[in-house]
């Protein structure tokens, strides 16, 4: 058991991941875990709190029974790793905007490559480690996974106000998760992670969310939350929800940069509004392929970015939303534009 905990802390640095954990399917406190999740998704998804995700809906069902789900599956590693999310040298491939430009934001997580293929990676190299003869099942925020969940089971971490698993040794929320499904009994590697300090001392992220989308002891209204409102949500924005998004093209940081409990700071990745409206689409695409962003689309930056402009009271604003007017070909830019 101890040496197996060791090569797993060992393995989990050296293919770049933060901490690691072991979880039998078996395991009395998941399988507990999960049923009183599901009551609470369950009740989320009832008040539509999700708002358009109906893929959220789709999957209940499979998240609700990961040992349905996964069948083969008898143990399941789960890694927590950063992405450099916050690491003020981590690179973007947005160009750097020019004096005075009109400007969107994107949030900070979209930084280096996009954390699905990151995970994923790590994910296979583990695997591979681990042995070709084991048949295994690789989820990075992709599958019927309830990843949090699993990683609060294994003591990575705990979830925070902001729905964010924070995990010790890196307080400031800024982790992803990958779980690997394996067809074999591994020893349980469950830890107990020491917090310095409880949410329910603090309470910053509450206090820093624009919209009130997070509130105390209940679950997030996606409907209100910034990061839905740019990425998940392809229907047009009305006028309360596009003066919810502030400036932001894609995401939002305010709920994370707070904690620990601290001044905000702005980690936003800066996008010149022109640049994002006149380039060519097929040249946006090929620049933000491989990055976080490529799954809202060009469509969607562009759609947000007109939102920002239509609040702006600089008459470059209104110049700009004429020539989109007449250039861009998507009719739901244009509907957005003359929405209101």
């Amino acid at each position: 058991m101890e040496s197996f905990r060791t090569w797993l802390a060992e393995t989990a640095r050296e293919i770049g991941a933060h901490s690691a954990a072991c979880i039998r399917m078996d395991n009395p406190v998941l399988q507990r875990s999960i049923e009183e999740n599901n009551i609470r998704v369950s009740g989320w998804l009832k008040k539509q709190r999700h708002g358009e995700m109906d893929y959220l809906e789709r999957m209940f069902a499979n998240k609700s029974n990961p040992r349905k789900t996964f069948p083969a599956a008898q143990s399941a590693v789960v890694l927590c790793f950063t992405n450099q999310w916050g690491d003020p040298a981590a690179m973007h491939p947005f160009p750097t905007p020019k004096d005075g430009a009109l400007l969107g934001y994107i949030s900070a997580y979209a930084k280096e490559i996009d954390y699905h293929h990151k995970g994923q990676a790590m994910l296979e190299k583990l695997r591979n480690r681990l042995g070709q003869e084991i048949q295994a099942e690789a989820a990075v925020d992709t599958k019927a996974v309830y990843e949090r969940l699993f990683a609060t089971v294994g003591g990575l971490g705990i979830v925070g106000g902001n729905d964010l698993l924070r995990v010790p040794g890196r307080t400031n929320v800024r982790v992803f998760i990958g779980c690997l499904f394996v067809d074999v009994e591994l020893p349980e590697v469950i830890h107990e992670p020491k917090m310095p300090f409880s949410c329910d001392d603090c309470l910053a992220c509450i206090k820093h969310c624009p919209t009130g989308a997070i509130e105390f002891g209940q679950t997030i209204d996606a409907r209100k939350c910034i990061s839905y409102l740019t990425i998940e949500k392809r229907s047009l924005l009305n006028r309360a929800e596009g003066a919810m998004i502030e400036e932001w093209l894609f995401g939002c940081d305010w709920c994370t940069v707070v904690c620990p409990p601290r001044d905000k700071i702005d980690t936003r990745i800066p996008v010149d509004l022109e640049w994002l409206l006149k380039t060519p689409a097929g040249e946006l695409r090929r620049l933000i392929k491989g990055n976080a962003t490529a799954y809202a689309g060009v469509t969607q930056l562009r759609k947000n970015a007109v939102v920002v402009l239509k609040k702006m009271k600089d008459p470059r604003a209104e110049e700009l939303l004429g020539w989109v007017r007449k250039n861009n070909g998507s009719d739901l830019i244009r509907q957005q534009i003359d929405l209101w």
